[in-house]
């Protein structure tokens, strides 16, 4: 279901301390946002709580489609870097690191296109496990979509701008499958990307591999957090030592998160947005 994504909004940020009441062990509708206005429309919000009888940090870049014009899109350097310094070159307002990759050579496992060209193709073995779904972007127009090796053959997007990722969480507010394999199952810090049906664009991130600050989530519970965030299309990006989430003006460099590594891991791929008139 294609979505137009006139405006966008980047709304709060939430600052709560381990151990504070709030969700819980699991009741995802008592988690105690705190926010944040960045611009027009657009909003970071952050919770540092209990959640799954864990402690989770989680930070969301809300994207208001009603209050201004932006654009969203993928950008590919000519080698890996810092998500902060991509988003820095290409003038954005909010990012995250894009789709899986190859640690020792560096390029992207999964399909990417940019400014209508193809920049990478999906790895054989990454289908039906990793390569399920994809999101696609044209100016202010973006979309979550399943994917597969027969819609990658037939050269099925239009898109300026498309990243193949997963596993695919939620499409058109169905759940899709997940099999109950370590990657999916075990705690690690993620990245999701995430459209509700309110047509909001989420980015969202989860740090982990922190004891004390935040354990990081399963798939499962990170549809959970996805359906709690009112997404109706949810797509699971590179986690891990991967996982950054960029705010233009915010610190030094702009990360808001806790990258588990304590640094930001070099990637070959970010996903965007950016207010019209900044490129």
């Amino acid at each position: 279901m294609k979505r137009n994504i006139l405006t966008l909004g980047l709304a709060l940020i939430t600052l709560l301390l381990p151990g504070q009441q709030g969700a819980g062990s699991g009741d995802l509708s008592q988690i105690d946002w705190q926010f944040k206005s960045v611009s027009d429309g657009v909003t970071l919000r952050y919770a540092n709580d209990s959640l799954f009888s864990s402690v989770q940090a989680i930070y969301v870049v809300d994207v208001d489609t009603s209050a201004a014009v932006f654009e969203f899109g993928v950008a590919v350097p000519d080698s890996r870097m810092a998500t902060s310094e991509i988003a820095r070159q290409e003038g954005v307002l909010a990012a995250v690191n894009g789709t899986f990759f190859n640690m020792k050579e560096g390029y992207n496992v999964h399909y990417v296109r940019v400014d209508d060209s193809i920049v990478a193709v999906t790895d054989e073995g990454e289908f039906g496990i990793r390569a399920t779904g994809i999101f696609t972007a044209t100016g202010e127009t973006a979309d979550i979509l399943p994917w597969g090796p027969e819609r990658e053959d037939a050269g099925v997007v239009s898109a300026e701008d498309a990243i193949v990722s997963g596993p695919l969480l939620i499409d058109d507010g169905e759940d899709m499958p997940l099999d109950s394999i370590n990657f999916n199952a075990n705690r690690h810090p993620r990245t999701m990307v995430g459209i509700t049906a309110g047509e909001h664009m989420l980015l969202v991130v989860v740090d982990g591999r922190q004891p004390g600050y935040a354990d990081g989530m399963s798939l499962f519970e990170l549809r959970a957090l996805a359906h709690s965030l009112g997404c109706t299309d949810a797509l699971n990006l590179d986690g891990g030592g991967s996982t950054t989430l960029v705010v233009a003006g915010e610190g030094s460099d702009g990360v808001v998160n806790r990258p588990s590594g304590k640094v930001q891991r070099p990637v070959p791929s970010i996903l965007f947005v950016r207010h019209t008139d900044d490129k």
